[in-house]
């Protein structure tokens, strides 16, 4: 038998060579996972703010059943619950039906910045559905649904790319 050449395990050789390749392998494990991080970096802050508009819908719901416990919704206190904005309309219409309103806005989310940007911003229009109360005995009813540019018309909010439609009730 010939002499193997190489290093052998256990000597001082073979122990630095196993713990560079062990460095080597971390590293690597390392730099994929900061990779596969800092790609998805964008789609969580996205995220974050959509999660952000549907909270801000949720609390637009409350101040529209607020507005509406006396029985009266009327378009000054609407246009309180939507004040227009920049880079989201705010108010976009109203349609009454008898006591029933349906107000149509569009509502902006707030997400962590990704890499050099400070803040992401996403925007979604919503309609929501009024029932006040007409006789005092029961609180309004505020229905809120996410409109999806693919199943509403184009006039209701000119925002592309919204998620498909969710509901949410008052109670």
């Amino acid at each position: 038998m010939g002499r193997r050449d190489g290093v052998r395990s256990g000597t001082a050789g073979g122990c630095l060579f196993n713990g560079f390749l062990a460095v080597l392998v971390l590293l690597l494990v390392c730099f994929i996972g900061l990779g596969i991080w800092a790609a998805t970096a964008d789609d969580r802050a996205e995220g974050k703010a959509h999660a952000d508009m549907r909270s801000d819908a949720e609390a637009r719901q409350k101040e529209l059943v607020g507005s509406a416990a006396d029985g009266v919704l009327d378009d000054s206190e609407i246009a309180r619950v939507f004040p227009q904005g920049k880079p989201a309309r705010g108010l976009v219409k109203i349609e009454r039906h008898g006591p029933d309103a349906i107000v149509t806005a569009e509502l902006l989310g707030v997400g962590p910045g990704v890499f050099l940007t400070s803040e992401t911003f996403v925007t979604g229009c919503f309609a929501f559905t009024v029932t006040p109360d007409g006789d005092g005995h029961r609180r309004p009813a505020v229905t809120v649904r996410e409109l999806a540019v693919e199943n509403e018309p184009q006039s209701a909010c000119t925002t592309a790319g919204m998620p498909s439609p969710s509901v949410f009730p008052s109670h």
